[in-house]
């Protein structure tokens, strides 16, 4: 099987698994009377050890092989799946949470190192599209998917999770792949401003996961208490993959979007207004919309970072490493400090707060941008 089209099945069924036990730990876990700061905890401690594994894994990535790490984290989400089966207090979530993040960060990382490795710019454009608008099926299909299958059971969803993990696990060991094609060229040309825009899209990249962390942890509770049944739940949460899916599609088809900063600000205001609508509404059909505007945000921001990641020279996996943890911290300081603060103020704040962290990172970019623009660079219209 070829390299690409293997990583492109992988991300699908690994997202779509890792969303259907995302949209069930949160239901399983109010089964047990979790309130706010619980599900901020569960959430906040995986993130943390997401973001320090992530750094480790992407360097040791490059040095043992891609595909050995990868098994290795295969291997270990499948027993932390399993896990959830015998759970019966509150801080076991947090444990088998941990668990899960450091199984997880030794897959995306090198996944993406391995994914970027010998492409040009011409082929690594496409290649991270279509690997993009893989993940995002699996986070489309997941949490729908999630929502029935704790409808029908709480432990299915677990079950079939681990299954089709093992499979993922086994997969790697015995299916052969043709690394690249006869006679692709190794090589790629490095535009200078590449470091420039790289530290811009992480910081846009950690306020998105920061509000998207926040909504995956608290907005089930909210969900519940305003009479939303898990699977209803689940559909709405699916939506943010909808418009993520149609972005990822169209920034693989142009590259008009790279090294300027305006498309990453656009993304960024209309996600914090669509924060402002979950925040305020009370209607499903309200945060319908607000789900819409922050999958466009993921889409722009998640493709801005691992590009700017993967185009450079010499092994991916330390900064595809660095890629992961600013998404693991954003995942990390969004359910801790949404789940303070709608625990001891407002159910609504979290995402009235998530709007202005977007809005707060748009003013350091700006600033960054017009003191470190490196010599010689000319703003595209609108930066």
């Amino acid at each position: 099987m070829k390299k690409d089209t293997f990583l492109y099945v992988n991300a699908f069924l690994m997202d779509s698994c890792f969303s259907i036990v995302g949209i069930c730990v949160p239901l399983y876990a109010l089964q047990f009377g979790a309130t706010y700061d619980d599900l901020g905890h569960i959430n906040a401690w995986g993130a943390l050890a997401y973001s320090v594994t992530s750094l480790v894994s992407g360097r040791l990535s490059d040095r043992m092989g891609y595909r050995q790490i990868m098994r290795i984290g295969s291997f270990c989400l499948f027993l932390a799946f399993v896990g959830y089966i015998g759970v019966n207090r509150i801080w076991h979530f947090v444990v088998l949470s941990v668990l899960t993040a450091v199984a997880i960060a030794h897959y995306w990382p090198p996944m993406q190192a391995y994914l970027g490795r010998e492409k040009s710019r011409d082929m690594l454009l496409p290649a991270l599209g279509r690997f993009n608008v893989a993940w995002t099926l699996g986070v489309f299909v997941g949490p729908a998917a999630g929502g029935v299958l704790f409808a029908f059971h709480p432990f299915s969803g677990f079950v079939l999770s681990g299954f089709f993990v093992f499979l993922l696990f086994l997969g790697l060991i015995v299916v052969p792949i043709l690394e690249s094609e006869p006679g692709v060229a190794a090589t790629r040309s490095v535009v200078a401003t590449s470091g420039h825009f790289f530290p811009l899209a992480l910081l846009a990249n950690f306020a998105t996961f920061f509000v998207i962390g926040l909504i995956r942890a608290l907005f089930p509770k909210l969900a519940t208490d305003l009479g939303i049944s898990p699977d209803l739940l689940g559909f709405l949460l699916a939506l943010i993959a909808l418009t993520q899916l149609a972005v990822f599609y169209f920034m693989s088809r142009t590259d008009r979007w790279q090294f300027r900063l305006s498309p990453i600000i656009f993304a960024q205001l209309l996600g914090a207004f669509g924060l402002g609508l979950i925040g305020m509404g009370t209607k499903p059909i309200v945060f319908a919309c607000g789900f819409l505007l922050l999958g466009g945000l993921i889409g722009v921001t998640f493709t801005a970072s691992i590009f700017y990641s993967l185009y450079a020279e010499g092994p991916g996996g330390r900064r595809t490493g660095i890629h992961e943890a600013i998404v693991g911290s954003g995942f990390l300081f969004g359910p801790l400090l949404g789940g303070l603060v709608a625990e001891y103020f407002n159910a609504r704040l979290p995402y009235l707060m998530g709007s202005m962290v977007i809005l707060m990172t748009i003013g350091i970019q700006l600033f960054i941008h017009k003191v470190k623009a490196p010599s010689g660079f000319v703003p595209q219209t609108g930066d």
